[in-house]
C-alpha cells in the first residue's frame, strides 16, 4: 500500500516522463518537417544551400524550445525542492498536473513551428531572393505560435510552486482540470497559427508583391486562432485560484 509520500514521488515522476515524452513529438516531427523539406529545397537551388541551412537550423532551434521547457519542468519536478514528506493529495495532483500542462502544452506548438519552418525553406527553393523576406515572417509565424507553449509553461510554473498544499479531493481535481484545460488548450492554436504562418511564407515566395497583404492576413487569421488558447489560459487560472 503506498502512502502519501510515496505517492508524491510517482506523481513527480509520471510528470516528468509526460512533460519530456509528449513535448518530444511535437518538437521532433516538426525538426524533421524541416530538414526534409531543406533537402528537396537543396536540390531545386544548389547556389542557396548556405541560406537554406542556415534557415533550416534557426527554425529547428525555435521549434526545439517547446521541449527545453519541458525539460527545464522534468528537472524541477526531479531536482526542484517540489517533493516534501507532509505533502498532500493537492500536492500531488499539482506535480502530475505541472507535467502534463507542459507536455501536451508543447505538443501543438511543435507541429505548427515546424510546419511554418518547413515551407520557408520550401518557399526559399521557390524564390531565393526572397529569403530574407520568408526568413523574417517564418520567425515572426514561430513567436505567435510560441506563445501557446509560453501559456502551458505559467501554468505549470504556477502548479509547481503556487498552489496550496493539503487535502481537498476537489482542489486537487481543480488542478487536473487546469493542467488538461491549458494543456489541450494549446494544441489546435499552437499547430494552427504554424498553418498560418506557413500558408503565408508560401504565398509570399509564390506572389512576393503581395507580401503586405499576406502578412497582414497572418497576423488576423493568428490573432484569431489564438484566442481559444486565452479562453484556457482564463479557466485555468480560475480553477488554480478560484474553485
Amino acid at each position: 500500500m503506498f502512502d502519501t509520500f510515496s505517492l508524491v514521488h510517482v506523481a513527480a515522476y509520471l510528470g516528468a516522463g509526460l512533460a519530456v515524452g509528449i513535448s518530444s513529438i511535437g518538437a521532433g516531427i516538426g525538426e524533421g518537417y524541416i530538414a526534409g523539406n531543406a533537402n528537396i529545397a537543396m536540390m531545386k537551388q544548389p547556389k542557396s544551400n548556405d541560406i537554406l541551412l542556415r534557415t533550416m537550423l534557426i527554425a529547428q532551434a525555435i521549434t526545439e524550445t517547446g521541449a527545453i521547457f519541458a525539460l527545464v519542468i522534468a528537472m524541477l519536478l526531479l531536482f526542484g525542492g517540489s517533493i516534501v514528506p507532509d505533502a498532500g493529495w493537492q500536492r500531488i495532483a499539482s506535480l502530475f498536473g505541472a507535467g502534463l500542462v507542459m507536455g501536451a502544452g508543447s505538443l501543438g506548438t511543435g507541429l505548427g513551428i515546424g510546419y511554418a519552418g518547413g515551407q520557408a525553406c520550401q518557399g526559399i527553393g521557390r524564390q531565393p531572393r526572397e529569403s530574407k523576406v520568408l526568413t523574417a515572417n517564418m520567425l515572426i509565424g514561430q513567436a505567435l505560435s510560441e506563445t501557446s507553449a509560453i501559456f502551458a509553461l505559467v501554468i505549470a510554473m504556477l502548479l509547481l510552486y503556487s498552489t496550496p498544499d493539503g487535502n481537498s479531493i476537489v482542489k486537487s481535481f481543480a488542478f487536473i482540470g487546469a493542467a488538461f484545460a491549458m494543456g489541450f488548450g494549446t494544441f489546435g492554436p499552437g499547430f494552427g497559427i504554424g498553418i498560418v504562418a506557413g500558408k503565408a511564407v508560401d504565398g509570399i515566395s509564390r506572389f512576393p508583391k503581395q507580401s503586405s497583404i499576406l502578412v497582414r492576413t497572418m497576423f488576423v487569421g493568428a490573432a484569431v486562432s489564438e484566442s481559444t488558447s486565452i479562453y484556457a489560459l482564463v479557466i485555468a487560472f480560475l480553477l488554480l485560484f478560484v474553485a
